[in-house]
């Protein structure tokens, strides 16, 4: 859907590419800036459809597949969450630096975070100076999990990350 002045302002700052480096074929699609972008601009909201109960996720992963996951975005609620598969917007294209294992480094390629307005509401926001043609990276953290279409995490992934520590 357009979002009004949103979709045409991520279109002005925003373009999708497909990395020419991305020899695990992890990334895929990716997001990259057009201009340069100043710290905290913000780029918009993720948008998608809001998945509100375990029930209603199960029969939208039975509709799309299990990769739809792979769009689901929590929100502040800790109730629902927004999956932009398959009607996001640009930002639900935004790679993790870390895949594999988190280092340092990966973690400092980061230059994007996310806001949570309301309950359901995430925005994104460029976290230092990002200059046009640079990747948008957002790390979404220790619990992400991608998958391919059609198998389960690769082998390198669940032997090198780590699990989430548990609450007490």
């Amino acid at each position: 859907h357009n979002e009004g002045s949103h979709d045409a302002r991520m279109n002005a700052m925003m373009s999708v590419s497909i990395p020419l480096d991305d020899s695990d074929g992890y990334r895929g699609r990716t997001i990259y800036a057009k201009t340069d972008l100043t710290a905290f601009t913000v780029l918009g909201p993720y948008s998608g459809r809001l998945l509100d109960s375990e029930k209603t996720r199960r029969e939208y992963e039975k509709e799309y597949g299990k990769e739809a996951s792979n769009y689901y975005f929590a929100t502040r609620s800790q109730e629902r969450l927004v999956s932009a598969w398959p009607q996001g917007n640009l930002l639900s294209l935004i790679n993790s630096p870390v895949f594999t294992r988190r280092t340092a480094e990966a973690e400092a390629r980061q230059n994007v975070s996310a806001v949570l307005v309301g309950k359901n509401i995430n925005f994104f926001l460029t976290t230092r100076d990002v200059r046009a043609g640079e990747e948008l990276w957002f790390d979404y953290g220790p619990d992400y999990q991608h998958f391919e279409p059609g198998e389960a995490l690769r082998s390198t992934q669940i032997k090198e990350e780590s699990p989430s520590p548990k609450p007490d």
